[in-house]
């Protein structure tokens, strides 16, 4: 089998690794989630948020509000959002909210300790 090509952080990545990752990681709806590092469906691509590059992980709510013909709506929208050289590089987007809180548990879990989880402290953000 020929291996994958992955749109990483700072440009193509084909590895024996990365791909063998790829097919151990687990599956977070559209998210896998493997040792190193995130991977992801964007259009065509396939893109792998490597954990020794990122800052950090967190989740975004994004609600939007539907109108339907007999009232309004709330959809509700999670992205897992990375973070590279302070700048928000991509995120995946699910409906399912349980999906993305398990996903980024093992997120934690898995990538080092430099690669912050979650929303900033106030005083990371002063700093």
């Amino acid at each position: 089998m020929a291996e994958k090509k992955f749109a990483g952080i700072k440009g193509p990545v084909t590895s024996p690794e990365v791909n063998a990752d790829y097919q151990a990681a687990r599956t977070f709806d559209k998210v896998k989630v493997g040792k190193l590092g995130v991977y992801y469906r964007d259009g065509f691509k396939i893109r792998f948020m490597d954990y020794s590059l990122l800052e950090r992980v967190f989740i975004r709510i994004q609600e939007v509000n539907g109108r339907m013909c007999c009232g309004n709506t709330i959809f509700a929208y999670y992205r897992l959002v990375f973070v590279y050289e302070g700048r928000e590089i991509g995120d995946a987007i699910s409906e399912n909210e349980q999906a993305m809180d398990e996903a980024l548990a093992l997120i934690k879990e898995l990538a080092p300790a430099s690669v912050a989880i979650g929303v900033a402290d106030k005083a990371e953000v002063r700093a």
